[in-house]
């Protein structure tokens, strides 16, 4: 590296991490934000299913005295709520249940008639839902009861119910399958989002927040050229672009092995090779240069701090939509033009790399096009940088 670049390169940095905002911004958010989210999530969504197994509130409508109702009352985790207006009740959250039994259901099953039970729930409600799946399972082993039941006294065996049983086998543990599948949606959107949400805090301090504070035109006057003056610039904010895409995934691992967080019990397998993981290094810093080079050249063009955060807005928009048309997509079958779309491509060979596929052809023709966007975006910038109409517009 050329030794004024250096010079440029490390007075950039020093700046950048003098200011406490920058650390915390591109560093300590970043790296908290998902084992904080997870955990708060986690929280949420368990205590919503301890309160509803503990405490499952219902109304129940059974004239009959019905077995079913019997089976119910048992169960110490229901209360049973009093009042006739059983759906009014679920309606203004003071019951998550109104279940309807018929007044013949036990005479109905015993004359080996089927019998209908009717459930009102509040599917906008996560707690009515989560109580549904409860009742339903009870409701679902006493119907097993009944048929077994129904069978045994007709001499039949309660296994010509179940003709074809299925063993299940894969691969894969299913620790590390579900690491892999969470892994394959969020490493693409945090590698295209980070690439480009953090290196703008640095391109709008290097470009319009140095016009701002009058210290780019001193600089400009010393004996580094423009060319060694722009290169620095990259250089810094690439470096601080690449730091903030790895203290996201960083926290994103985290999160993964919080106990009772939202990915559940932490036991969730972290399988990506050393190989991946230096692939996406390199494709990340790659994507995070393009970003930085626009965003330089966009910041540069801007009059002043605010204009120039306005005009970057944009970018921490457009890669969510690039990861996102990856998201759902099995790896194995992401379309070959996929590869040749900017972002895009970024997107699938990431996908491709966290599920453990290695198809070189793919990482070559993603790389290279990478390369070519990235180019671009510099040629832009430096021709941006050497305009003084631009440099100096007010």
């Amino acid at each position: 590296m050329n030794k004024l670049v250096s010079v440029i390169l490390l007075k950039e940095l020093k700046d950048m991490l003098r200011d406490k905002k920058t650390i915390i911004v591109s560093l300590l958010i970043p790296l908290l934000l998902m084992p904080v989210l997870s955990f708060i999530m986690g929280k949420t969504m368990n205590s919503a299913q301890d309160d509803v197994n503990q405490n499952t509130k219902i109304v129940m409508s059974d004239k009959g005295n019905s077995s079913l109702g019997k089976i119910l009352k048992k169960d110490k985790s229901i209360k049973f709520i009093s009042g006739t207006d059983g759906q009014g009740a679920v309606k203004a959250g003071k019951a998550l249940l109104f279940v309807e039994i018929p007044k013949d259901f036990d005479a109905s099953i015993s004359k080996d008639n089927n019998s209908g039970i009717k459930i009102f729930y509040d599917n906008t409600s996560q707690k009515s839902s989560i109580a549904l799946s409860k009742v339903t399972v009870i409701i679902d082993e006493l119907s097993k009861e009944i048929v077994g039941s129904r069978l045994t006294k007709r001499n039949i065996d309660i296994k010509i119910l179940t003709p074809i049983t299925v063993a299940k086998t894969s691969f894969q543990k299913e620790e590390n399958a579900e690491g892999q599948i969470i892994l394959g949606m969020l490493i693409p959107i945090f590698v295209l989002l980070y690439s480009a949400t953090g290196t703008i805090a640095a391109a709008t301090d290097l470009g319009a927040g140095e016009k701002e504070r009058g210290t780019l035109e001193p600089l400009l006057t010393t004996k580094a050229g423009r060319h060694y003056i722009l290169t620095g610039k990259l250089y810094a904010i690439t470096i601080m672009g690449f730091i903030v895409s790895v203290c996201s995934m960083i926290g994103l691992i985290v999160s993964m092995k919080i106990p009772g967080g939202m990915f559940g019990n932490g036991s969730t397998a972290i399988g990506l090779s050393y190989k991946a993981i230096a692939l996406i290094g390199v494709i990340t810093i790659i994507t995070t240069m393009f970003f930085g080079a626009l965003e330089l050249a966009v910041s540069i063009y801007a009059r002043s701090f605010k204009e120039a955060q306005t005009y970057l807005t944009p970018f921490s928009i457009v890669p969510i939509f690039a990861a996102y048309g990856t998201m759902y997509m099995d790896a194995k079958n992401i379309p070959f033009l996929y590869f040749n779309i900017p972002l895009l491509s970024v997107s699938s060979v990431v996908k491709e790399l966290t599920s453990g596929i290695y198809n070189y052809g793919h990482i070559g023709i993603t790389i290279g096009w990478a390369i070519i966007y990235t180019i671009a975006a510099i040629i832009f910038a430096r021709h941006m940088f050497n305009k003084e109409s631009v440099i100096f517009r007010s």
